[in-house]
């Protein structure tokens, strides 16, 4: 058996040498006992005396539980210390249900204290002088009976507090067999953070920090959890949590005002001190963008006037944020710690900026996927983006929200890797298939075959349904029949399968007739209604909302269903993901993008999906998924691309360009309008375009057909 004593979190000086010592004594009378050793946590702040009390080392072992309080100077009365870490601690794990057995605790836990000076010893208080005293309470306490895998677990959980993740209410009244029974099941699970996340979150903030996984991994979660952290350990700091998505604005606030709620007894967050912010920002929406521009007096700019000034370009906020860093010449210190989200979604330019403006502790965490887009290049290095390289770097390998089969899926998908005519995009390292949770039997060889799948450890099976009924694609004949089966199945979901409104998200890939489509499909709604009413059947009981329709964060409602573009949709998550109109994503000439767009819509699912489209691009994903069934939904490459296979693929799916994509898709509105209004039909403009008459016009897709 091998050695398993994790240590999280750090200490300074003194108390890192005392706590070094003990756990390397631990180790050397134990080397087979399981333990997890927390340097620095929990940390609690008391809302009545306004003093932070911590905890220097929490050890939980299958042997005991020991929280230790070093001294480096004697006090009058170290019992009245040693009392109030006990009772913080004692409430905190009497608050988890599965720790208690009416009034009483499962498990017995010690608190001493270690102190070197000469002080009383109090009776019934444990006081040790040397790490000897230390390991003697250790052996005195420790339990007969190692603790079961099972409470071991409940305790880490309770420590950690974890219950904080798993946000779920218990549904009443919920049939066994239905999807939300499955979420009720998820609900109930003891839930604990990864060896990763906890590493990521106690971590000490000391300088830049960088947080990495694939999406799903947690890295939000974290991120808020991290805030709640610091702003306890240090309410006088002025915090800052930012990202790009604006709808996420909602999410980062409930968790990072749920994690502060349980940590802190009901209080709530200073909100003057620990802000969650746009990136950008507005006068009426304040920014980070746009708060250092007041405090450096230039005037910020809109997305108007930054447009009008750098052109209609997706990376227009680089450029502002470029010009910024040029104009100022000296930064003030604005903030103690900034915190983002969604890094990926920034160059280094913004990255640069917030590092400018919070002083010489460089007091910087930023998180983002490793797999944003499955052709990118990895993120800029910390060197490149901030000239030097940083200590705290903490990848994140499992995946907590995708079930396995739906994070396969979208990798192979994205890939296009059991396309006919071969793969659109790979990664370019085959280094990260580890890092995002991959295993395989034999090491990855390029030339050579390969078989890439993931674990329970990896992919946890939270659901715990056949994985056949968790993600499925379906064809329908146009897109009339396509929102016909949605609603159905829509319908399905919120009265049979017992789903709430809240549980559902509709993704619309069809960017440019995104309100179109909308439209369409409520009106379709609407005369359905109309018709079972007339028949005597009671309406569909679910109404749909478009995603931003009033403000920007706005996304998910009580009493309506999400409809939203992947833009939008980034950010968020439901256990219910329908995707519609995915055949926009085949053969385009986008081809990466797309393909990187239907990758990012499944991957918003945190329990099942449904892919729906219509036409030969539908088709082609159909047979693409049955592959992936086929191979029991692992990646299997019959021959791995070589590095000039790899450029080969790079070249020959190429996006097209910015200004020629414009061009094309103008070219589309273009014969749309002028055949709606009437002046042409469709196959009269499609003779002028390609300069032929019908027959070459069918020659052409003869040609194309045939190849």
């Amino acid at each position: 058996m091998s050695v398993i004593l994790k240590t999280f979190g750090k200490l300074k000086g003194y108390k890192e040498h005392v706590a070094d010592q003990f756990v390397q004594s631990f180790k050397a009378k134990y080397p087979l006992i399981k333990g997890e050793v927390y340097l620095g946590y929990p940390i609690y702040h008391d809302e009545i005396t306004g003093q932070k009390i911590s905890v220097d080392i929490a050890m939980i072992s299958k042997i005991g539980v020991y929280i230790i309080h070093i001294l480096e100077h004697p006090v009058t009365d170290y019992g009245e210390i040693q009392d109030d870490i006990y009772n913080k601690v004692e409430a905190k794990f009497k608050k988890q249900y599965f720790l208690r057995k009416r009034k009483k605790l499962l498990f017995d836990f010690q608190v001493i204290t270690f102190c070197e000076g000469r002080m009383e010893v109090l009776e019934e208080c444990l006081l040790a002088k040397t790490n000897e005293d230390l390991m003697a309470y250790i052996d005195k306490y420790a339990c007969s009976e190692e603790y079961s895998d099972d409470l071991y677990g409940k305790i880490l959980s309770g420590i950690q507090e974890a219950y904080g993740i798993n946000q779920h209410l218990i549904r009443k009244g919920i049939k066994q067999g239905t999807k939300a029974y499955a979420i009720n099941r998820m609900a109930t699970q003891i839930v604990r953070y990864g060896n990763s996340q906890m590493e990521a979150i106690l971590t000490d903030v000391e300088g830049i920090q960088r947080i990495r996984g694939m999406a799903g991994s947690g890295k939000t979660i974290v991120l808020a959890r991290k805030a709640v952290e610091l702003h306890t350990a240090h309410p006088d700091w002025d915090i800052v949590v930012t990202y790009s998505t604006r709808s996420l604005k909602g999410q980062l606030e409930k968790l990072i005002s749920h994690f502060y709620s349980n940590k802190n007894d009901g209080a709530k967050f200073n909100d003057k001190k620990l802000k969650v912010m746009h990136s950008w920002g507005s006068a009426s929406s304040r920014g980070v963008y746009y708060e250092i521009c007041m405090m450096h007096e230039i005037s910020p700019l809109t997305y108007k006037e930054a447009t009008a000034k750098y052109g209609k370009r997706e990376n227009v906020f680089s450029y502002m944020c470029e010009s910024m860093l040029e104009e100022i010449n000296s930064f003030k210190k604005m903030y103690d710690c900034i915190l983002i989200d969604e890094a990926q979604d920034f160059d280094k330019n913004f990255l640069r900026l917030c590092s400018k403006v919070i002083g010489p502790e460089q007091r910087l965490v930023y998180a983002y996927d490793e797999l944003q887009a499955l052709n990118e290049e990895p993120m800029p290095s910390p060197k490149e983006i901030f000239m030097h390289n940083i200590e705290n770097d903490t990848p994140l390998i499992v995946c907590y929200r995708n079930q396995g089969p739906v994070i396969v899926t979208a990798h192979a998908i994205g890939m296009g890797l059991y396309r006919k005519e071969g793969l659109v995009q790979l990664p370019s390292s085959t280094e990260l298939w580890k890092v995002i949770g991959y295993s395989s039997d034999e090491p990855i060889q390029e030339g050579n075959e390969v078989t890439l799948y993931r674990t329970k450890e990896t992919s946890p099976d939270f659901l715990g349904v056949d994985k056949n009924e968790i993600i499925n694609f379906c064809e329908f004949n146009d897109s009339m029949a396509m929102f016909e089966g949605l609603i159905q199945s829509i319908s399905v979901d919120t009265t049979k399968e017992q789903l709430d409104l809240t549980d559902i998200m509709i993704i619309d890939m069809d960017s440019l007739a995104f309100y179109n489509n909308f439209n369409k499909l409520y009106t379709l709604l609407d005369a359905l209604n109309d018709e079972r009413m007339s028949n005597g059947d009671e309406k569909y009981n679910f109404r749909i909302h478009t995603a931003g329709a009033s403000i920007p964060e706005d996304f998910i409602r009580e009493d309506s269903i999400v409809y939203s573009s992947v833009r939008r949709a980034k950010g968020n998550e439901s256990f219910m993901v329908y995707i519609v109109n995915a055949q926009k994503c085949v053969n385009t000439i986008q081809r990466r993008t797309d393909r990187n767009a239907l990758f990012a819509a499944i991957t918003r699912s945190k329990g099942w999906v449904k892919v729906f489209g219509y036409g030969d691009g539908m088709h082609i994903l159909c047979d693409e998924f049955e592959k992936i069934k086929e191979h029991d939904f692992k990646l299997y490459f019959d021959h791995y691309p070589t590095k000039d296979e790899q450029e080969a693929i790079f070249l020959n799916n190429r996006d097209t360009e910015d200004k020629d994509r414009q061009a094309f898709e103008k070219t589309k509105e273009l014969i749309c309008r002028l055949s709606q209004e009437g002046h042409m039909s469709k196959l009269e403009l499609m003779k002028q375009l390609f300069d032929t008459d019908r027959a070459g016009l069918l020659n052409l897709i003869q040609e194309s057909e045939n190849e």
